[in-house]
């Protein structure tokens, strides 16, 4: 759990089903069930767990690309990084 903050060009990392927020350029990674927001030209990283493989995995989303926002808090469903609701 817990909360991880950074300012641009930094990186923040949270465990599971916590919240990590990075500025721009920089990386948020959250563990299982957590959130991850991230600035403009920033990425964020999310784990979720694959029944069938039994194994933790990860999603990358970089904003600006494939619908990903900056500023935008992301969370990871079925392997796919979806908007949270504000």
């Amino acid at each position: 759990g817990g909360t991880a903050t950074a300012g641009d060009h930094g990186s923040a990392t949270a465990g599971d089903h916590g919240s990590a927020t990075a500025g721009d350029h920089g990386t948020a990674t959250a563990g299982y069930r957590g959130t991850a927001t991230a600035g403009q030209g920033g990425a964020v990283i999310l784990a979720w767990w694959d029944r069938p493989r039994r194994r933790r995995r990860w999603v990358v989303g970089e904003v600006g690309i494939d619908g990903i926002k900056a500023d935008t808090p992301y969370r990871c469903e079925n392997g796919r990084l979806v908007e949270v609701e504000r």
